[in-house]
């Protein structure tokens, strides 16, 4: 099996790590690369975002994906019951 996460462009190996540390942060975390270059349907990368603590996030995506990716940002934010940490934005 080949170890991919010594590859540095790979997705984080233990995501748990990442928002443990960032609960104690008082800055405003900008979540990155949370649909995983399209691994991630949007639905699914911003919920586990904002759910998990970030207050935004940051996603490239092209000019045909801009609305898609809007309403799946806004259904999740409306739909959001809570959040680990404070909002910092």
């Amino acid at each position: 099996m080949i170890d991919n996460y010594n590859v540095d462009n790979y997705w984080c190996k233990d995501a748990g790590e990442t928002i443990e540390f960032m609960r104690s942060v008082r800055r405003p975390w900008l979540a990155y690369k949370v649909l995983a270059a399209g691994a991630l349907k949007p639905l699914d990368g911003f919920k586990y975002a904002f759910e998990n603590g970030a207050d935004f996030c940051v996603v490239g995506m092209f000019d045909f994906q801009i609305a898609e990716d809007v309403e799946a940002a806004r259904t999740v934010l409306a739909g959001l019951d809570r959040k680990p940490r404070p909002w910092m934005a």
